[in-house]
């Protein structure tokens, strides 16, 4: 990787360059950045940045560029391997491992494996941190507003971490980017770094070049022509090239002029740098011009095999004409490949075909490359530049690549198989409406989705094709909340006789965890065992592990966690991490680490919870629920930071594709709502509040979060009655739920006994207590009634021991509600000193939280008995400097002051690698330093010592 530029910045550039070396001096000792350089084409960007990054090798920083074009808009991660050097044939395993989840092929039999892009690009960042952390590192994006969107979300992604990184990036576009997604990441980049605008060249400047062009100083007339260019160098440049080839200016005495007979009305008019640039190019002979312009339409890069095989030609009848244009330096050659020159050369050449011409050429150049086994998603770029397809082999390739295109390029998928759906018969019609379906399902588009489905079962196919398309169906009537209709469905495919034994041993499990949410835990658990006795007589390791999460799931109804995690722990020794078992696998780590929490092993339920999200981040299949879960875990552990990062992680926006299951939505906005409440950030919490309550009457199951979240926001607006009966509505729950009552049901006690509702508060104590006393291994539940029995009897002892025992499993949160409360009745039974002690150990639990607004209700509740934390109650952290940092953030910093990487911090600290690189980035904020060799210094000025206060 790297650029090959003179050292000098052409005429009118030196600001801008010394701009850019600054930053690239500044990447080569530790401080990242970001650029943003846009201009019209020819403004001189490429020639700009190669002048100043031309030293950046020997100021020690790596450098990759790449260019993006209109067809790489449909090539997922196209830019970014690019520029990173993935795919360039070198010897490298990171590379390897990359390229294979990227094009690696879907999960057989229609299941949901591990997405190929969110994998691939979890992965590509991880690449540019270690590359980072060995060489500081220059990436430079051209041509940006054609880039594919999942490369805009990883420089988005990489954007944010140039403040902790000796990382250079330098995205370059045209001036206005149409594209929405190309404007966010624009507004990103500036919000983080600097915009640079290549001004027209004039006056002194203008003349510099001109002069740098002919070798002599521009005389008058040819400085006045040159002037009709607007000032655009590339304009410029094609002028002079123009009237020197056809020997328009004469050098005389040190100064170029136009002969006496020229004054340039020869030339086409300078505002159109197409017409220039065909003038520029009228010296090739007719035939050079149509092999340059198919070689265009096959792409930045072509071969001359291809190139042959596109024209229907041998190698040697094109070897002049590609002589001439590496002579003229339209393009040049590297390796066995050749690239054309400039872009608008390029686009040029591709544009002087005939219109008629092109969609023909582009439908031989897709037969040439699927017959060169070129990536599918390249094919499918020029089929669908092409006309319809009609013929047999090209549909055949279709139908045999449409699962394929489905799970890799969904969007892609969808507009070629939408083409030609309605072409053909028998198994190739319905693979491609099958694909369709699949396609139409990883964009959400549900309803699409569920009609392409039904079509692809309309006529008799073969046994293990409708069954994976009845699955498909399934999974989008369950992702859209249509359950009655999902079950119809199920019970008809274990009705055909014709259904292969595998697949109906993944159909009754499917069908037994139906009847768990029915409420029938009993049938589901035998339905189960049926399910997992077929899939290990026939050997299928999804129906496996998909029948044992049901039987985990009623263990769990059942409050047998000894059970459920046996359960769980027997389906991950099943499922390995072959595709087709990513969708279950994820199910089974997240379920693993819920039961753990609730059998209150804290040290094994970090490990679960860092081993769900560490496949999350790989992409191994379902990546909304292990980080949702994630997010659970840490909300109760007091990690409240790192909830809110995994589950911006797992929020649509950050990963585009794939099905939304309504549980863990409605679980995402609830913990997102309850922490932002909890913390006072009012407009947050109602912005995920308002997200979440569309999915609240379609789902009973994981809407918790988001009713305590609900009956926060009512008691933080003054209305503790309407909280109360909110919060009573879990008091309702359904037989067979998986649902935890117990985590909300003291504060509805407490709620209950001060508005004076003690039927409520009584109603909730004893639901509390039932709960607990169906654990067969007493844990949460049990100390949750306790406090309720507490609350309810006025008695502090019980309340205390609550607290104890959340403090010995490190359960944060709920150890400060029940110190709170303890306070509270302790200040009732006139025993100020321990009321004040409970009461200032809470407010020390709180702070450390950041939820600001229960230190205000712990200190109102407590001083209206007359209880206060005075001098010796911690004070409100500090917003910057050292004491600003949290616990995990300290951690963080000595960790990173002891030299280790980000990734070695999430080791030791069982923390995920963007978790860490989220503290990384509030701690330079807080520090006011701007890399980890800053972070380092103020640890040597703070040595070893208590944590932080709160």
């Amino acid at each position: 990787m790297g650029f090959q530029a003179p050292t000098a910045p052409p005429p009118g550039r030196r600001t801008d360059a010394a701009l850019l070396r600054e930053l690239v001096e500044r990447a080569a000792g530790g401080r990242g950045s970001a650029v943003w350089v846009e201009g019209e084409p020819g403004i001189g960007k490429t020639s700009l940045l190669s002048a100043a990054l031309a030293d950046a090798a020997a100021l020690g920083c790596r450098t990759g560029l790449a260019a993006a074009d209109e067809f790489g808009v449909r090539s997922p991660l196209r830019v970014v391997l690019g520029c990173l050097g993935v795919g360039d044939g070198g010897p490298d395993a990171h590379h390897d491992e990359i390229l294979r989840r990227l094009h690696g092929p879907p999960a057989p039999g229609g299941l949901s494996g591990a997405d190929p892009v969110l994998s691939a690009t979890e992965s590509l960042l991880a690449l540019v941190e270690k590359a980072a952390a060995r060489q500081p590192l220059v990436l430079v994006a051209d041509d940006v507003h054609w880039a594919d969107e999942p490369s805009l979300i990883a420089w988005h992604r990489l954007t944010r971490a140039v403040e902790r990184l000796p990382l250079l990036l330098i995205a370059v576009s045209l001036p206005a980017p149409p594209r929405p997604a190309v404007a966010q990441l624009r507004r990103s980049v500036l919000a983080r770094g600097r915009l640079l605008r290549p001004s027209p060249l004039a006056g002194d400047e203008l003349a510099a070049l001109v002069g740098e062009l002919t070798g002599a100083a521009p005389g008058p007339r040819l400085l006045r022509l040159a002037e009709r260019a607007g000032g655009n160098p590339l304009h410029v440049r094609e002028l002079v090239g123009a009237l020197t080839a056809g020997d328009r200016i004469a050098v005389e005495a040190g100064r170029a002029e136009l002969r006496e007979d020229g004054d340039g009305s020869a030339l086409p008019p300078l505002t159109s740098l197409t017409s220039l640039l065909r003038h520029r190019l009228a010296f090739l002979t007719p035939p050079v011009l149509e092999m340059l312009g198919t070689a265009a339409l096959i792409g930045p890069e072509f071969t001359a095999g291809q190139l042959a095989a596109v024209l229907q030609a041998p190698v040697s009848e094109l070897l002049t004409g590609l002589r001439q244009a590496l002579a003229a330096t339209v393009i040049t050659g590297s390796g066995s490949a050749f690239t054309f020159r400039h872009p608008l050369l390029r686009q040029a050449l591709r544009d002087s075909l005939p219109s008629a011409l092109r969609p023909v050429l582009h439908r031989q150049v897709a037969r040439v490359l699927a017959a060169a086994g070129a990536p599918a998603e390249r094919v499918a770029e020029h089929l669908l530049a092409g006309p319809a397809p009609t013929d047999r082999t090209t549909l055949d390739w279709i139908a045999d690549h449409a699962a394929h295109l489905a799970h890799q390029v969904p969007a892609t998928a969808v507009e070629l198989l939408t083409r030609v759906a309605d072409e053909g018969a028998g198994g190739g019609r319905q693979a491609v409406v099958a694909g369709l379906a699949q396609a139409q399902l990883r964009l959400g588009r549900l309803d699409e989705a569920e009609r392409r489905a039904w079509q692809a079962l309309d006529g008799p196919a073969e046994p293990e094709a409708a069954a994976a398309t009845r699955w498909t169906l399934t999974r989008v009537l369950l992702d859209a909340g249509r359950d009655e209709r999902a079950r119809a469905v199920i019970g008809e495919t274990l009705r055909r006789t014709a259904l292969p034994p595998h697949w109906r041993a993944r159909f009754q499990a499917l069908s037994a965890r139906a009847l768990r949410a029915d409420g029938d835990p009993d049938g589901a658990d035998a339905r189960a065992r049926q399910a997992l006795a077929l899939a290990e007589s026939c050997g299928d390791g999804f129906g496996r592990g998909y029948a044992l999460c049901v039987r985990w799931q009623v263990a769990s109804v059942r409050r047998d966690h000894r059970a459920a995690l046996a359960a769980v722990e027997e389906a991950l020794a099943v499922l390995d991490d072959r595709p087709e078992h990513g969708e279950v696998r994820s199910w089974a780590l997240e379920s693993r680490l819920f039961t753990l929490q609730n059998l209150d092993r804290p040290d094994e339920a970090d490990a679960a919870r860092r081993e769900a999200v560490e496949a999350a981040r790989r992409g191994g299949g379902d990546r909304v629920g292990p980080l949702v879960a994630s997010a659970v875990h840490d909300f109760w552990r007091g990690r409240w930071d790192e909830a809110v990062t995994a589950l911006g992680a797992a929020a649509p926006e950050a990963a585009p594709y794939g099905p939304r299951e309504r549980g863990p939505v409605l679980l995402l906005h609830g913990i997102s709502a309850l922490i932002a409440g909890h913390r006072d950030e009012r407009e947050q919490a109602r912005r995920h509040l308002a997200a979440g309550a569309a999915g609240l009457a379609a789902d009973r199951e994981h809407h918790d979060f988001l009713l305590a979240a609900r009956a926060l926001e009512a008691e933080r607006g003054g209305a503790p009655e309407r909280a109360v009966a909110l919060l009573a509505e879990l008091l309702e729950s359904g037989p067979g739920r998986l649902t935890l009552v117990h985590q909300w049901l003291p504060d509805l006690v407490r709620l209950a006994t001060e508005t004076g509702d003690t039927a409520t508060a009584t109603a909730a104590a004893e639901a509390c207590a039932a709960e607990a006393a169906k654990e067969t291994e007493p844990a949460r539940a049990a100390a949750a009634a306790r406090r309720c029995r507490g609350l309810l009897e006025a008695d502090p002892e019980p309340v205390l021991a609550a607290a104890a025992h959340h403090a010995a499993v490190g359960r944060v949160f709920e150890q400060a509600q029940a110190l709170e409360d303890a306070a509270v009745l302790l200040a009732r039974r006139r025993r100020p000193a321990q009321a004040r002690s409970a009461l200032v150990e809470a407010v020390a639990r709180y702070t450390e939280l950041g939820a600001v607004w229960d230190v205000r209700r712990a200190d109102t509740r407590a001083r209206r008995h007359g209880v206060r934390r005075g001098a010796r109650g911690p004070r409100p952290r500090a917003s910057f400097g050292w004491e600003a940092l949290t616990p995990t953030e300290l951690r963080v910093a000595r960790l990173v002051a002891e030299g280790k990487s980000n990734p070695e911090v999430a080791a030791d600290l069982f923390l995920s690698r963007r978790t860490v690189q989220t503290h990384v980035s509030h701690i330079l904020g807080k520090l006011g330093v701007t890399s980890r060799v800053g972070i380092a210094t103020e640890a040597l000025r703070h040595p070893e010592g208590p944590a932080p206060a709160g």
